[in-house]
């Protein structure tokens, strides 16, 4: 049996393939992809900042695609940005 945070890890996984698997690719979000995934997934996070700045931001390797490294940088500025919100009063 997987632990919570197991879980959570493959939620994350599946999460990014669901949107990644539009293309055929398991490895990369492509623009298309990743504006689907955050307009769905997150957003309350959109209002911050428009897709094309979350995905420059994200691209660290400039090769136009997402990849789950960067997408997990995403995920973690998020969950930051969500126990922010948890903990505002």
């Amino acid at each position: 049996m997987l632990t919570d945070l197991e879980s959570a890890m493959n939620n994350f996984i599946e999460i990014f393939h669901k949107y990644s698997l539009d293309q055929g690719n398991y490895h990369a979000l492509y623009r298309d992809d990743f504006k689907k995934l955050l307009e769905a997934e997150c957003p309350q996070y959109m209002k911050k900042k428009d897709v094309e700045t979350r995905f420059l931001e994200l691209d660290i390797n400039k090769d136009n695609a997402i990849n789950f490294e960067e997408f997990l940088a995403l995920v973690v500025k998020v969950g930051v940005a969500a126990h922010e919100d948890i903990h505002k009063e």
